[in-house]
């Protein structure tokens, strides 16, 4: 498939925005159409993930992004190299975009996240999911959240679609293959089958 033998695919985009879903369904087009499939998340379920997704009321700014930034590469290190490495279609819920999000709301410059994510893996694809802010906030009102980010009154739920849709063209920008797509009403069967048609196009596999 490429230098890495496997497929490296990060889905991202706003809380409530169906990543989560997205990805598990993505999951299992994959596996069934005779893929070797490994649905990751980030934070990750390490001792430091379960630091950064569990400690956003007593971490904050720099401190946080630290944080997350070193979870990202012990992620890497022992997860996602290794499984691409085998030949693995490796999808990831939140990676880098989520921090060039999150931790500039959070305060901290843009160009501190990008350096401190300069050794980070660059996806085959990365994808980001946008549509209107107030039913994705509803959803991730409704499901309960661990993140401060995402609570109700904070400035993220005013923002947060906005920001997206900036990375979308910071990462284009920067040379990494970007596919934005716009959920509007669509299913969430309907949406892992559009990234499923633009993931096996990128391996070259047909979809049918």
């Amino acid at each position: 498939m490429n230098d890495r033998q496997g497929f490296f695919a990060a889905v991202d985009g706003p809380s409530g925005i169906g990543k989560t879903t997205v990805t598990a369904l993505l999951h299992q087009q994959l596996t069934d159409r005779g893929l070797p499939v490994l649905a990751m998340k980030e934070p990750s379920g390490s001792p430091l993930g379960a630091l950064a997704r569990q400690g956003t009321e007593d971490y904050r700014g720099l401190v946080l992004a630290c944080l997350v930034t070193a979870d990202r590469y012990h992620h890497l290190e022992h997860d996602i190299r290794p499984a691409l490495e085998t030949g693995q279609v490796v999808l990831c819920d939140r990676y880098l975009p989520t921090s060039l999000v999150l931790q500039r709301i959070d305060g901290v410059e843009p160009s501190f996240i990008w350096q401190l994510n300069r050794y980070a893996d660059v996806p085959d694809l990365t994808i980001i999911l946008t549509g209107h802010p107030e039913p994705s906030r509803t959803r991730a009102e409704q499901r309960g959240t661990y993140s401060r980010f995402h609570r109700g009154g904070t400035p993220a739920g005013l923002v947060e679609d906005r920001l997206y849709r900036d990375v979308t063209h910071q990462l284009t920008a920067a040379g990494h293959a970007v596919l934005h797509h716009e959920v509007e009403d669509e299913s969430p069967e309907a949406v892992a089958g559009v990234l499923f048609d633009a993931i096996l196009e990128r391996i070259g596999l047909p979809s049918d």
